[in-house]
């Protein structure tokens, strides 16, 4: 076992330090391996953190200073977007930082500071710093083009949602607690709760949608080369197993925010606008009016059970708030910190749970206002960059336009759970916002890295 890892991460190390996007493409690959854990000597870790480190160190010693060089040399061209966004990433260390030094267990603050706060952020700063290498040379050695980020996420996405179908017609690996029972039927894959599907899953879905159309685009001129084949094959099945997927895991916030980013790349092209709208007013005419669609009405609306715990825990945590605004309860800290201000729901006594399930009120007891401040400023930034495309309509860039969509998805499942405080999700958090920022120079001329568009 023990000889078999070492094997494995010499041969991940060779084949990063020869072929770095190939390395970057493994990583994502793998995002689910932050579930294999163990310790080194004292510390505790996993085996992505252990890709990731190898990763970072690859890139340090060999591509890091030519990159960073590379980023600054273009620093003439940076906007008003580009200082925003550094100062927001700088507002929201700082306040996971200092959380560290607030929390109740110093040890555990300091696992979620790494694992949550500043892997995700170097990531992002080496994809960036790649990705705008391949702008350059796309030959270069150190260069990551977008399809060595998009393809292992579907990739990684589809193996998830195959389990998880899988698991919906045996409830193979399923806990006791979401199928055994006989009450919930709901599917978990490798996370063990059935969230973790929706809030995994859900973002990738515009990811499939990009892939499925620029394969389709890229056939008619080049119809026989077997890899977009391949690729269209991947990403048809991934359009019908992923939606499935979070179906079957009963991801009511997944399901939303699926909706939400589909409808925003349906709403955006002009064939497809005006249908788009009459749906979704249909949709939610019929959600209130018709009694068939009523327990769908009931749990949009928070009047079921879930809705009612949904609520009480953004009670009480708004509660904490009031009493600890600024420092919030510190990271690692909140289901301790919570337990004075938790109540009955309903004269049930429920668990204490881990974060309080809404994305912005997760940050702000995780990292303080200051960090709140900084992830906001993090959403303007991206918001921000859509608008300016928007105004100028004509040199609107594909990709970003559909990592965006992948973004609004994150952010609508984050009303009602949240889609960070994990390895994989704090990564994949970043790697969006990565692709989802437009790459403009200051006077706005796209990156030839991107396919351009008219939306309008």
């Amino acid at each position: 076992m023990i000889l078999g890892f070492i094997l494995f991460l010499l041969f991940f190390a060779t084949l990063t330090y020869t072929r770095f996007s190939f390395g970057i493409s493994v990583m994502l690959l793998l995002l689910p391996t932050y579930l294999i854990r163990f310790s080194l000597g004292p510390l505790p870790t996993t085996l992505f953190e252990i890709l990731f480190l190898t990763v970072c160190f690859i890139w340090l010693a060999r591509f890091g200073r030519q990159s960073l060089a590379r980023v600054i040399e273009t620093k003439h061209t940076w906007g008003p977007q580009h200082y925003f966004l550094i100062s927001a990433i700088v507002l929201f260390l700082t306040g996971a930082t200092l959380s560290v030094f607030t929390a109740v267990d110093m040890r555990a603050a300091l696992g979620e500071w790494k694992a949550f706060y500043i892997e995700p952020c170097i990531f992002f700063i080496i994809l960036t710093a790649s990705l705008q290498q391949y702008k350059k040379n796309r030959r270069a050695p150190g260069a990551v083009s977008p399809n060595h980020i998009l393809v292992p996420l579907l990739l990684c996405g589809l193996a998830t949602s195959i389990l998880a179908i899988y698991q919906h017609f045996t409830g193979w690996m399923v806990p006791h607690a979401f199928w055994a029972n006989g009450d919930s039927y709901r599917v978990t894959a490798w996370y063990g709760f059935p969230n973790g599907v929706g809030l995994f899953l859900a973002p990738l879905v515009p990811v499939a949608i990009y892939i499925f159309l620029d394969t389709i685009k890229s056939m008619r001129t080049r119809p026989h080369q077997w890899h977009t084949s391949m690729m269209l094959f991947l990403s048809s099945i991934s359009l019908v197993t992923l939606p499935l997927a979070v179906l079957y895991a009963k991801s009511t916030g997944g399901l939303v925010g699926m909706i939400g980013g589909i409808g925003l790349l349906l709403f955006w092209y002009k064939k497809t606008r005006w249908p788009t709208a009459l749906l979704a007013v249909i949709g939610m005419l019929a959600i209130f009016l018709l009694p068939q669609l009523q327990p769908i009405h009931t749990e949009l609306s928070f009047q079921d059970r879930s809705g009612h715990i949904r609520v009480a825990i953004y009670s009480e945590t708004i509660a904490l708030l009031r009493d600890h605004p600024i420092r919030g309860a510190g990271l690692a800290s909140y289901d301790e910190r919570i337990a004075p201000y938790h109540k009955l729901v309903n004269n049930e006594r429920i668990e204490i749970f881990h974060h309080p399930h809404n994305l912005f009120l997760t940050m702000w007891v995780n990292i303080g206002f200051l960090g709140l401040i900084g992830f906001i400023g993090i959403i303007t930034c991206v918001m921000w960059g859509q608008v300016r495309q928007l105004a100028n309509k004509h040199t609107w860039q594909t990709l970003s336009f559909f990592m965006f969509a992948s973004f609004v998805t994150l952010l609508i499942t984050g009303l009602v759970d949240s889609p960070y405080i994990k390895n994989d999700l704090a990564i994949l958090f970043f790697t969006i916002l990565t692709l989802a920022l437009p790459r403009h120079s200051a006077t706005s001329h796209p990156m030839n890295l991107e396919k351009n568009i008219s939306v309008q």
